[in-house]
């Protein structure tokens, strides 16, 4: 009667999920937009605020750029004052008296003319009268010939915007790489999940099977044989709820990437994990490719350049700037009296103008070969780091390969253990049913058959992984397009 009663609690319950699962299966899928690898990596390059601070670095070079490669054109100066201006009289000399000076003819002795006061324009009365100085100056200069200076400038400008694009691809192209992470990170966990839904399938219905048998006291399992699946049921369990955590950690750096909300609902356009397809090369044809499209690289042959046209600045600060200058004045006061001496310093009255071929020439050779010799001390770092980048640069190329390498091979050796341990498991389940098998025997070999899937998963997600940082390490995308290729099928297919 006991056993009854809980056979018939046992239907209820299994009833109950039944239809839970019938009604899950039937509900709509979860609304959202769908995410596109290729979409997250265009938005990443033009949008992220990592790029812009890369793209800011680079408007600031071209601002340089700008500055060096006009330097050629003239240079107008102007000065002009609006201002209040107490009168300005004139002082006339007359002749006052003559000097005693015996046996020759009396000079003239000059002063100012009756009723003039010389003192009397350094005082402002209420008599005196206020009016308005206007006076503008203003300054022309043409560079002629500077010995080389505008033009290394101008080198060195552009090998700094040429700095300033490489920067904004180091950027992208690392954002690419976190972004590819992510995504591939999110496919891992759905198949993972995947995964061990199915283990918790096959667990459940070995479960009843026992529970079956035990109802009818056949002997074939005892309660033991229980405690073990109710063990390894616990394991899958806590697996399962420690890849959701981690797979909500991706989702949320591709909400980030693909410019969601926090929380809100999407779909990949592709949730089934497969190895990315890619062209062989051999190892030296990775290091060509580097060397050509590494960003890093061209911004350090920049830099170079950048330097050497330094040193060629400097040398040119040895010799002299020939300019054409130009200079134009004018000053008009309104209460300051016209002075009709051609020579005469008036500075409240005034027009003049001229144009003349100067040159400037700064003699302070201690300081000139001490900027001299700096410049020729970066321009060898530079060309010592630029050197030292390139070791880098082969040597992380070596380890990137090596590591691609050892994931594709890895990749179909877990291929084939996934397909020998599946056939594992179709025969003890068999056995199983037919009480060929004991639990153990089955355990192991969905214990088996689930490890292999995982690590074959794994595998493939360590393998895109390393094609996308071997894209990085060359700077350029070595991936092929997916859909010129047929999917592989899955070796874990039903």
């Amino acid at each position: 009667m006991k056993h009854s009663r809980a056979h018939q609690i046992r239907c209820g319950v299994a009833l109950v999920a039944w239809w839970v699962a019938l009604a899950a299966s039937a509900a709509p899928p979860p609304a959202g937009p769908t995410v596109e690898l290729d979409d997250m990596l265009r938005r990443v390059r033009q949008g992220n605020p990592a790029v812009d601070i890369a793209r800011a670095k680079l408007a600031d070079y071209q601002a340089q750029f700008t500055r060096a490669y006009y330097a050629w054109t003239p240079q107008l100066r102007v000065d002009s004052l609006l201002a209040p201006l107490p009168e300005r009289r004139l002082l006339r000399e007359c002749v006052v008296g003559t000097w005693p000076v015996a046996g020759q003819v009396d000079p003239a002795l000059i002063g100012p003319c009756p009723g003039q006061n010389i003192e009397d324009d350094q005082r402002i009365t209420a008599d005196t009268e206020i009016g308005i100085l206007i006076r503008t100056t203003a300054r022309v200069t043409l560079p002629i010939y500077t010995f080389g200076k505008v033009e290394a400038g101008v080198q060195a400008a552009r090998a700094g915007v040429e700095a300033g694009k490489a920067g904004v691809e180091v950027t992208q192209a690392e954002l690419e790489v976190m972004v590819k992470q992510a995504y591939y990170g999110v496919q891992l966990a759905h198949t993972v999940l995947e995964v061990l839904e199915d283990g918790r399938k096959r667990m459940e219905a070995a479960k009843a099977d026992i529970d079956k048998e035990l109802e009818k006291e056949s002997g074939r399992f005892t309660s033991n044989d229980l405690r073990k699946l109710i063990v390894q049921q616990a394991d899958l369990e806590a697996g399962y709820l420690e890849t959701e955590a981690l797979a909500e950690t991706a989702r949320e750096g591709l909400r980030v990437a693909a410019g969601l909300r926090p929380g809100q609902a999407f779909q990949l356009d592709r949730k089934e994990l497969q190895a990315v397809p890619i062209e062989d090369r051999p190892p030296e044809a990775y290091l060509e490719l580097a060397y050509v499209s590494r960003p890093e690289l061209r911004m350090a042959d920049a830099g170079l350049r950048a330097q050497a046209s330094l040193v060629d600045l400097e040398e040119a600060n040895f010799w002299p700037d020939i300019a054409l200058v130009g200079q134009f004045g004018f000053a008009r006061g309104t209460s300051a009296e016209d002075s009709p001496d051609p020579f005469a310093n008036d500075q409240f009255n005034f027009l003049s103008w001229g144009v003349v071929l100067g040159a400037e020439w700064r003699l302070d050779f201690a300081n000139q070969f001490s900027k001299l010799h700096r410049a020729q001390a970066s321009l060898a770092k530079a060309r010592a780091q630029r050197d030292a980048l390139r070791q880098q640069v082969r040597l992380d190329l070596t380890e990137k390969v090596g590591q691609m390498t050892r994931y594709r091979r890895e990749v179909a050796v877990r291929e084939s253990a996934v397909k020998a341990s599946k056939a594992w498991l179709v025969s003890s389940t068999l056995n199983f049913g037919m009480g060929l098998a004991s639990t153990d025997n089955l355990i192991s070999a969905l214990t088996a058959y689930s490890k292999a899937r995982l690590s074959y998963y794994r595998a493939i997600y360590e393998y895109n992984l390393a094609v996308a940082r071997l894209s990085r390490a060359v700077g350029a995308e070595l991936a092929l397009p997916a859909d010129l290729e047929e999917p592989a099928p899955r070796p874990d297919a039903e």
